[in-house]
């Protein structure tokens, strides 16, 4: 396991990070304050809890090609987790009846993980020269059903779990199989391509630019 992509949690206290989240999510430019102090209260948890993790995942049901047969896609499993202290922090403000703090809690999270998705891909990029094709979540399509999840995320206990319900535990965590490809896809690698579910309101639009940490300015 290895500690979370330090380009995302690096960036979270920057005007460009907050103002995107303010903007997205239709808070007043009063807010912003108060959203960059709760980000700055989330920090300190991230630094030292978030981690993320890849390894290879073979498909049982794929028997090995012919020498005259297409190759076999090739998958990773990943998970991302912020950790149980982002957790215990919005209950912490719930408790308190802030909840527009816990509000902002949530979102920020939410945020910080979608950049997860992209500096994993700018990782496996620059060190395996793979690019992702499509991304496949447990309970998402038939091919993936829900009862994935319990096996994919065995080997991280205690650090992440999931109930007999299969709700992930700490809350902001993620599980994937990524699917992967030598070749650049032709369509724009996104979480939300594959997903039937076009009314979410944490969909992707096609037309928001993917963000490049390795060239990003960090304005703290």
């Amino acid at each position: 396991m290895a500690a979370f992509f330090c380009e995302v949690w690096e960036h979270i206290l920057t005007p460009d990070f907050l103002n995107r989240v303010r903007q997205k999510y239709h808070f007043e430019e009063a807010d912003w304050i108060e959203l960059r102090t709760v980000a700055n209260q989330m920090l300190p948890w991230i630094r030292r809890e978030a981690f993320w993790d890849r390894k290879e995942y073979h498909i049982q049901e794929l028997s090995r090609p012919g020498p005259c047969e297409p190759s076999r896609p090739i998958y990773e499993c990943v998970v991302m987790t912020l950790g149980p202290g982002i957790d215990a922090l919005q209950e912490s403000y719930s408790d308190s009846g802030l909840l527009l703090k816990s509000y902002m809690a949530e979102v920020l999270a939410c945020e910080i993980l979608q950049d997860g998705y992209q500096a994993y891909e700018q990782f496996l990029k620059k060190t395996t020269g793979l690019h992702v094709a499509g991304y496949h979540f447990p309970g998402s399509e038939a091919a993936f059903p829900l009862e994935l999840l319990a096996d994919l995320i065995k080997d991280y206990a205690p650090h992440i779990i999931c109930n007999s319900a299969f709700c992930i535990t700490p809350m902001k965590s993620v599980v994937f199989l990524a699917e992967l490809t030598q070749e650049r896809p032709s369509h724009e690698s996104s979480i939300c391509f594959t997903c039937t579910d076009k009314h979410c309101s944490y969909r992707i639009k096609n037309h928001v630019m993917r963000r490049d940490f390795s060239e990003e300015k960090r304005d703290l």
